[in-house]
């Protein structure tokens, strides 16, 4: 089975036999998702039982669709509305010096040393380092260091260091 992924597409991540996790496709850049998961579960196989507006992002990385192509987390609905997720700014070194960069690259403004240090490289994770976090996040697996760049407070955070739509 094949699945074609679209931006606001939300999605159930298989927690054990009763919960499923839920996150969402929060941007979509080529074939690159930032994908987006909450701490709210549900029991449900084919919905999500509350509004989604109301949910608290936890865990963000950009990440690929295989999960998503493969049905593993079966996608259950369309969240239209997005601009509430918070989406990262990384930092790339280009000749020139340090520049700050939207995920979809739609923006870049130079940065400070200062400011640059308190940014993160891209950096694109399997689906099932997100799998696993969200469970390891529900105390069903352990919690490894290697999850913490993937907790979704720095992207918020980069939003803080830099404002890239200011700068454009």
């Amino acid at each position: 089975m094949s699945v074609i992924v679209n931006q606001g597409d939300v999605f159930l991540i298989p927690l054990d036999a009763k919960w499923y996790g839920v996150g969402v496709v929060a941007s979509k850049w080529k074939g690159e998702l930032y994908l987006v998961l909450f701490s709210e579960r549900t029991v449900s196989k084919s919905a999500v039982d509350a509004p989604l507006a109301s949910f608290t992002p936890v865990l963000a990385s950009s990440s690929l669709d295989a999960k998503l192509w493969h049905g593993h987390w079966p996608i259950v609905g369309k969240l239209a509305r997005l601009s509430s997720l918070m989406q990262p700014i990384y930092k790339v070194e280009e000749r020139g010096g340090i520049v700050a960069e939207s995920f979809d690259r739609s923006q870049r403004i130079p940065v400070s040393d200062g400011d640059a240090k308190h940014l993160h490289y891209r950096k694109t994770v399997a689906p099932i380092r997100l799998e696993n976090a969200l469970k390891a996040f529900h105390g069903l697996i352990p919690w490894i260091p290697a999850f913490d760049e993937l907790r979704y407070t720095p992207s918020v955070n980069s939003h803080a260091i830099i404002n890239v739509e200011e700068s454009s």
